[in-house]
C-alpha cells in the first residue's frame, strides 16, 4: 500500500510540475517574441549593421589587374594634436588611392584623381590631424577605412577602392 501512495505523489508531482512549465512556456514565449521584435526595431531605427561593416567591395575579391593605384601626396607633411608630453609632433606621409577599373563609374571618377589631389589631401590631412602621437599607429586602419569613405561621399562613387599609406613617418 506504501508503494501506491508513493507512486500516486510521484504522479501528483510529475503532472504539477508538467503543467506548470507548459504554463511558463505560453506565458513567456509571446514575451520573448515581442522583446526580440523590438530590439530589431530598435536595431533599425539606429542603423545598426546587423551584418558585415566591411563595404561590399571589400567582401568580393578583385583581380590586382583591375585595381588602379594613384599617388596624391608625396611626402605629405601633417600637424598632429599634440600628446600627453605637450610636444608638437607631425606625421610624414605618401598617400595612394586605389580605383577599381570594374567599377561602373571608372571612366568618369578616374580622370577627376589628379585635378582634383588637393582636395584628397585636405580629406587626408583633416582625419590624419585629428589623431595624437599616441594613437597614430594604432588608429592607422581606422583612418584610412574613415578617409576612404569621406572619399566615396566627397565623390559620390563606390569606384574608390582603397586608400594606402605608401610609406608614413612621424617625427617631432
Amino acid at each position: 500500500m506504501k508503494k501506491n501512495i508513493l507512486a500516486i505523489i510521484i504522479l501528483a508531482a510529475t503532472l504539477v510540475n508538467l503543467t506548470l512549465s507548459a504554463l511558463m512556456l505560453f506565458v513567456y514565449l509571446p514575451n520573448a517574441q515581442k522583446m526580440n521584435t523590438m530590439i530589431t526595431k530598435i536595431c533599425g531605427v539606429i542603423d545598426m549593421e546587423l551584418e558585415s561593416p566591411l563595404p561590399k567591395d571589400k567582401e568580393q575579391q578583385i583581380a590586382v589587374t583591375d585595381l588602379e593605384s594613384i599617388v596624391v601626396g608625396t611626402n605629405m607633411a601633417v600637424n598632429l594634436t599634440p600628446g600627453a608630453d605637450g610636444k608638437k609632433y607631425f606625421a610624414q606621409i605618401t598617400a595612394t588611392i586605389v580605383l577599381n577599373k570594374k567599377a561602373e563609374d571608372y571612366k568618369k571618377i578616374q580622370p577627376l584623381m589628379e585635378p582634383q589631389a588637393e582636395l584628397i589631401k585636405e580629406i587626408i590631412q583633416n582625419r590624419i590631424s585629428a589623431l595624437t602621437p599616441d594613437n597614430f599607429q594604432a588608429a592607422k586602419e581606422l583612418v584610412k577605412n574613415e578617409i576612404l569613405a569621406d572619399l566615396r561621399e566627397s565623390f559620390d562613387t563606390e569606384c574608390i577602392y582603397s586608400v594606402v599609406f605608401g610609406s608614413y613617418t612621424m617625427m617631432q
